[in-house]
């Protein structure tokens, strides 16, 4: 029996070496002009939040923006990510849009961002705004709503023309 689980254990791994282990070819992908911390496992990772944040099942394109951060489109949508690493430990910050969607109620094409500082976004869209913070460990970040969603104010109305008839005095 010890014979089955380690010929299982060499087979499951033998599949994987070779590719066969579920996960997208990154053929097209060249890893050398996407920045000094990419790698192919890194990529893996970074197109699957991409493809969950973006509702798309089709590849992504994607498009090193530099500084470690990287857009990620397809499917009309895109998202921006960043790759942060400390000690050889890296992990991807989610495109803050994705929770904006939610909290705003606006369509992801019609939200903007603002970085205001490495932890705090600002987002607005569709007459709204707020402030998002990003919080959690190395290994799982996520933005966190951290100001009430506001109503843009709406410009003043213009003044009412005049005709040039009025009375003299």
């Amino acid at each position: 029996m010890n014979l089955t689980v380690q010929w299982m254990t060499g087979l499951g791994v033998a599949l994987l070496v070779s590719g066969c282990g579920g996960s997208r070819s990154h053929a097209r992908v060249d890893f050398s002009k996407m920045g000094p911390s990419i790698n192919s496992k890194r990529y893996a990772n970074l197109e699957k939040l991409a493809a969950k944040d973006l509702k798309c099942d089709a590849e992504l394109t994607p498009t090193y923006l530099g500084e470690n951060q990287y857009q990620m489109s397809g499917c009309d949508a895109a998202g921006t990510y960043e790759l942060r690493c400390m000690m050889g430990q890296c992990s991807w910050v989610p495109d803050v849009k994705a929770r904006a969607e939610f909290d705003l109620g606006c369509a992801r094409a019609e939200l903007a961002t603002t970085r205001l500082d490495k932890h705090t976004a600002g987002v607005t869209g569709c007459g709204k705004r707020a402030t998002y913070r990003l919080l959690g460990s190395r290994y799982s970040l996520s933005w966190v709503l951290n100001s009430q969603v506001s109503q843009d104010e709406a410009p003043p109305p213009p003044a009412p023309e005049s005709t040039g008839d009025a009375a003299p005095f």
